[in-house]
């Protein structure tokens, strides 16, 4: 499984996200739907990527962040890149300039002087090859295997279930099945725990 990410990361600002209200956002001569003051991150990715520039359908990830109660949205793009190192995405007003909040976003480039930051995510276990690339280039020295393992159990998104949870009779073996889940994995592995009840003593 291939994960893609560049370093063409621009950061969307709201210094209002409490102000409703909708905006545009604008790319290679193309501009989008309106999108309201706290669109998703899942939906403005949907939108962005629907938009043809040049013949071909823009391809981005989108994290959206809260930041002092203010939303924040990180785009990284992975296609139209020599484009984007030109005429960045642009903040646009509502289509009927009705409840637009343009004028409460800021845009902002992560890559400056020289320095490129790069955000991924990888989501198999296991041994990964990680290459940087200049085109069809690969940069000198920048190959790297990255082992990537599962995070620590976490109790909110584990479960327990048998009948062991529910009843017993005394002196006789009960059970029941722990399921243990991380953050990110639907199972890590499940482990099936017994125990002998002891007799009731009323003291």
């Amino acid at each position: 499984r291939k994960t893609l990410s560049s370093s063409a990361v621009q950061t969307i600002s709201c210094s209002d996200s409490s102000t409703s209200g909708s905006f545009r956002l604008s790319f290679g001569g193309v501009a989008s739907q309106d999108l309201p003051h706290d669109v998703s991150a899942s939906t403005m990715k949907v939108v962005l990527s629907t938009m043809n520039v040049m013949g071909k359908n823009l391809s981005v990830q989108v994290v959206r962040l809260e930041l002092n109660g203010n939303y924040q949205w990180k785009i990284t793009f992975l296609s139209h890149l020599d484009l984007w190192s030109q005429e960045p995405l642009g903040i646009l007003p509502r289509s009927d300039d009705y409840y637009s909040i343009a004028h409460l976003l800021s845009t902002n480039k992560e890559s400056s002087s020289g320095i490129y930051p790069i955000h991924y995510t990888l989501w198999e276990t296991g041994m990964h090859e990680l290459t940087v690339n200049s085109g069809t280039s690969i940069v000198s020295g920048s190959s790297y295997s990255v082992e990537v393992t599962n995070s620590s159990p976490q109790a909110s998104s584990s479960s327990a279930t048998g009948n062991g949870l529910k009843s017993g009779i005394a002196g006789e073996q009960t059970s029941f099945k722990i399921q243990l889940r991380d953050q990110r994995e639907a199972e890590v592995q499940a482990i099936m725990a017994k125990g002998t009840l002891i007799e009731f003593i009323n003291e």
